[in-house]
Parts: structure tokens; sequence; C-alpha cells
């Protein structure tokens, strides 16, 4: 008997890769009816989220603004129903992770690269750590298949 995937972790930098692969998640939610974990993890917020002005975001401010992004994925370009959001600070491999662990994930769907300002030769980092220590099966989509 085929694996069911109910809840399905789906980390993103807001790129259009990880929106892709997102889309792969939502598609294997549908077949049982299951849940996705939309997930940002601000690494270093002062670093990421820049104001039009040029200022920094404090964290406060970071959060708020990743949980808009989230928001908005899911209304405007998911329109599924059944997607919880997740944003935290701190190291993404880490806080994936722990939630993968948390929420008994049964699928992570992530992308091979983002938009890090230092490309890995073969695979993201973040996405070669999970595929290695991951308590479940990791679905990666690489970059220019959609």
């Amino acid at each position: 008997m085929l694996r069911q995937f109910k809840t399905i972790l789906c980390p993103t930098d807001f790129s259009e890769e990880s929106y892709h692969a997102i889309e792969y998640g939502v598609s294997f939610a549908k077949l049982s009816d299951g849940t996705v974990l939309l997930a940002h993890i601000l690494h270093d917020p002062t670093s990421e989220d820049f104001h039009a002005e040029g200022y920094t975001l404090s964290f406060e401010q970071a959060e708020q603004r990743a949980r808009a992004l989230l928001e908005g994925l899911r209304d405007k370009r998911l329109g599924y129903p059944k997607c919880e959001l997740y944003v935290a600070v701190g190291n993404p491999y880490e806080q994936l992770m722990l939630l993968a662990q948390q929420r008994n994930v049964d699928l992570i769907v992530t992308a091979t690269h983002g938009q890090s300002a230092i490309p890995d030769l073969v695979l993201g980092q973040i996405p070669e750590q999970l595929i290695r220590t991951s308590p479940c099966p990791v679905f990666v989509v690489r970059r220019g298949v959609f």
C-alpha cells in the first residue's frame, strides 16, 4: 500500500522556485485531503528584509511581513484551504527539522535553490541537509522543472 502524505511541510524563501515546489506539495496534499504547512524561517531578518527607504525591519516587523507574504501565497496563489502558516526566527535547517518532528510531517517538499546569495554547486544547502537527516521522505523540485 502506498504511503499517504497527510501532513506536508513546504518551506519557502518567497522565490519562484519555492512557489513551484509548494504547488507540488499542494498536489500531494489534495490526493490525501492532507494539510500543507507553509513555513518561512527568518535566519537573520536584518539581512533579508529591507524597507524601501533603506532601513532594516525589526524582528517583529520581519515576522509580520513574512506572515503577510505567506497569507498572500495561500489565498491568492494556492487556493487550498488546508494550509497552516509557520514563521520562526532561527537556523532554517534546525527550525524545519523541529517543525517536521513536532508535527509528525509525512513529506517535505522543497526546491533545490531559492534566492540564496551564495549558490551551492549542486544542491542548495538546506535541501541537502534535509535530504540527509529528515525523519520523512523529501521531494525536491529541481530548478527549471515545473
